[in-house]
This record gives structure tokens, C-alpha cells and sequence, in this order.
């Protein structure tokens, strides 16, 4: 998960999908508690009231006066609740006319104590039973105990709890539901002003724009301004060092001109033993000027450069070099997708393609063969010919300053260290190695 959004929307999920399963649990646990103790109140209520309906005769038996039960359900048949009065030996002293689906069995207790139970103990019938215990004395006869049970059917109970559990997951759920859509709006409005940004940086790297716009929350304005500060600072930095490097270059290069002249204008005695070494040292001055003075054209890496296709690049480069060694009649074959990109100064890569085109017409090529290839982080340029290939011993120090694998040709040594320079300066790389079939292949690898 790499988008910001994504994070926030996902923990934002997870949190509230715990607090709806917290919030659920917690509010059904209540609502069923106070629901049972609701039913037992109400069990309990029954209990006394049927009490009350209770006395004894001039024989000393329980009766009943069913005319002052406190709910005259059972007095009917319909199933739903059940009231009986039993003696101590178990025999039953009265019990109502309504009916449930399983009778619990009487539980012996002490005197004055209650026993509430949610199941029938012989056939787990789903029912709720309410017993209690009591003793019945007069002057003349002995004590009784009597055992008085409610039982109430549970499936009307337990429908109801179902109903409620099933509307509180709907209803939770809908609430949830409604948050997160709002939930994204405000992250998608919270997190417009960072997409401001990403977008600005795209019109940067396309050239539509040279700055981001700092019209952005005060959070993220400090931000913007400092990357605008960073890349008008690259920019300066980069045109001074060329300034720089262009006039070092130019300003040594006429006085040293005129030194390698001296022999020709007879100012120097041609036989005078440092002459040989005076007009080495200013040949040499004079590779190490022209060196820095292609370095100084190429632009070098700058922040968010557009990409480019190679392909035009390669079009003028090849229409000139066949112009130069018109009489080789070197074939060049270009292989590259319409989509193949790379981010680099166009500059730049006409003095890298420029210099490695050149040492392959310049060292024996009659074909050269430019194709691409693509991994997930890397584009892959490479330039291919059937001239002689690299020398294998020096395969590795070729890219060096002034190393060079023919000292008859013409040339300061220069191309390939410069053209590894600037691809280094993209945090790209050049490759040398040899083809199976013969030849020399070159990799451009970019970023």
C-alpha cells in the first residue's frame, strides 16, 4: 500500500469496523440482560401474585382463588405461559389451565429461596422457569412447603432478541457504510492539496511548468516553496558551473595556441632539446581543454527532466556519419518502439549517442544495430556492430580518461569517458562487452 489514501482509508475501515463489532456486542449484551431480568421481574410478579391468590381451607389444603390471578392467560389454554403449586412430596396442589411446550421438574429448595433457570433440565426445551419456595402455617396444622413455578415459553423471547440483533447489525452496518463514504470524501478533499502537488511535479517533468504553484494550505506551503527554491537553485548551480568551466576552457585555450604555433612561426629553435617536450605538454593541455569544454556543452542531469525519444537523435546523428564515411557505406538499423522514453537532456544525448556512433564507424563497423530492452526499474539502450569489438584486456579501462584501444586512429581518447560521465550524472550507466558472433556491443542503462 503506497498511496497515502489507501493507508487512511484501510485504517480507517479497520477501526471502524472493530468499533461497529464493540459497539454491537456491548449494546446486545445490555439489551439482553436487561431483557432477561425484565422477564424475570415479571416471572417474579407472577410468583407473588399467584401467592396471593393463595390460602388455605378449613382442611388445611393450598386453594387457589383463580379469579385474582395477576394475568388471566392462565386461565386460557392458548400455550405461552404455565403456573402450578406443588407440595413438598411432589404431589401438585393446583396448577393453571394455559400450557407450554415442556414443564421443568420441580427443584427441592430451601424456604424463601428462588431458582431461575433458561432451559428445561430433561429435554433442553427452550423455556424460562422461575421456582420459589415456601412454607404455609397455621395455629392448629403443621408447616407445609409449597414449591410455586412460572414457566414461560422462550421462543416469543427469543424471536424478539433475534429481531433486535438483526435490526442493530443492519442498522450498524448502514452507519458504517454512510461513515466511510464520508470518510473518503474528506480524504479525498484533505488530500487534494498533496495531489496538487504530484500534478505539478508531472507539468515540471513535461516541461508545461518550470515551478510548482504554492496556492496550497499553509501546512504544505513551506513545502513548495522549498522545492521551488531547490530547483531555481539546481538550475543556477548548473549554469554557473558551465559558465564557469566554458570560460576556464576558452580563456586557456588561445594562449596555448599560440605556444603549439611557435614552432611553425620559426619562433623556437626547432633542434633545442625541450622543444619535443613543450609541444607534447601542449598537445596534451590542449586534450585536457577539450575535454572539459564538451563536458562544459552537456547539460548534465537536471531535477524533473521531460523524457525524450532516442529516436530523432539517432536519425540526424546517422544522416551525418554516413556523410562523413560515405565511401564505408554503413548500414545503421534502428529498433525502438514508439514508446520507448528515456529522461535525459537532449544535449546530452546527442554527445553520447554522438561518441559511441562515431568510435563504431571510426573503428570498422559496416552494420550498427540499435535496439532496447526493459526491466521493472531500468530502460536499456544498446548499440551493436561487426567491427573488430573491444580488445579484451583492456575492456575495463576503456571508459577511462584518455585510454584508448588504437593509438593510430585520430582522437583524444575522450568519448567514451565522457559519455560514462553523463550517464553517470542521470544515475544511469555504460557498458561495454563483446558479442558472441563478433563485434562490439555498448549498453546505455537509464534510470
Amino acid at each position: 500500500m503506497n498511496s497515502i489514501a489507501t493507508r487512511l482509508l484501510v485504517s480507517a475501515s479497520l477501526v471502524l469496523a472493530g468499533f461497529v463489532v464493540l459497539t454491537s456486542l456491548s449494546v446486545r449484551h445490555s439489551v439482553h440482560s436487561r431483557a432477561e431480568q425484565a422477564l424475570y421481574d415479571r416471572l417474579q410478579g407472577m410468583v407473588y401474585g399467584i401467592l396471593g391468590a393463595s390460602e388455605l381451607d378449613s382442611n388445611g389444603r393450598l386453594v387457589v382463588n383463580e379469579f385474582e390471578l395477576p394475568d388471566q392467560r392462565l386461565l386460557s389454554p392458548v400455550p405461552g405461559m404455565y403456573a402450578e403449586v406443588t407440595g413438598e412430596r411432589g404431589n401438585r396442589v393446583w396448577q393453571s389451565s394455559s400450557t407450554v411446550s415442556a414443564v421443568p421438574t420441580i427443584i427441592p429448595l430451601d424456604v424463601g429461596s428462588w431458582h431461575f433457570s433458561h432451559h428445561n433440565e430433561k429435554d433442553k426445551a427452550e423455556v424460562r422457569r422461575l421456582q420459589f419456595a415456601t412454607n404455609w402455617s397455621t395455629k392448629n396444622l403443621p408447616d407445609n412447603v409449597y414449591y410455586l413455578q412460572v414457566v414461560n415459553d422462550a421462543a416469543e423471547f427469543n424471536a424478539q432478541l433475534r429481531d433486535f440483533d438483526r435490526n442493530l447489525w443492519i442498522s450498524l452496518s448502514l452507519s458504517a457504510l454512510l461513515l466511510l463514504m464520508i470518510q473518503l470524501l474528506v480524504l479525498s478533499w484533505g488530500l487534494n492539496p498533496l495531489g496538487k502537488i504530484g500534478r505539478g511535479l508531472k507539468r515540471i517533468e513535461s516541461g508545461e511548468s518550470a515551478l510548482l504553484d504554492n496556492k496550497l494550505p499553509v501546512e504544505l506551503r513551506p513545502l513548495a516553496d522549498s522545492m521551488n527554491t531547490l530547483l531555481q537553485s539546481e538550475r543556477n548551480r548548473h549554469l554557473r558551473y558551465r559558465n564557469v568551466m566554458d570560460d576556464l576552457a576558452h580563456s586557456l585555450k588561445t594562449p596555448l595556441s599560440v605556444m603549439q604555433n611557435l614552432p611553425a612561426t620559426n619562433a623556437l629553435d626547432q633542434s633545442a632539446p625541450n622543444h619535443e617536450i613543450i609541444a607534447d605538454q601542449t598537445s596534451r593541455m590542449q586534450d585536457i581543454i577539450a575535454y572539459h569544454l564538451q563536458r562544459a556543452s552537456a547539460q548534465g542531469a537536471q531535477a524533473l527532466a521531460a523524457p525524450l525519444s532516442p529516436m530523432s537523435a539517432l536519425t540526424r546523428l546517422s544522416s551525418s556519419l554516413k556523410k562523413v564515411y560515405r565511401e564505408r557505406d554503413i548500414d545503421f538499423s534502428f529498433e525502438l518502439p514508439p514508446t520507448f522514453m528515456v529522461r535525459i537532456n537532449e544535449s546530452d544525448l546527442m554527445e553520447i549517442l554522438g561518441n559511441l556512433l562515431e568510435n563504431s564507424c571510426k573503428y570498422g563497423a559496416s552494420h550498427i544495430r540499435v535496439s532496447t530492452s526493459r526491466t521493472d526499474q531500468h530502460a536499456m539502450l544498446h548499440i551493436d556492430d561487426d567491427g573488430p569489438g573491444f580488445p579484451a584486456e583492456h575492456i575495463l579501462e576503456l571508459s577511462k580518461r584518455g585510454v584508448r584501444a588504437d593509438s593510430v586512429r585520430e582522437g583524444q581518447g575522450l568519448g567514451l569517458a565522457v559519455s560514462r560521465e553523463l550517464m553517470e550524472s542521470y544515475g544511469g550507466e555504460l557498458g561495454l562487452s563483446n558479442r558472441a558472433g563478433g563485434g562490439a556491443r555498448v549498453t546505455l542503462l537509464f534510470t
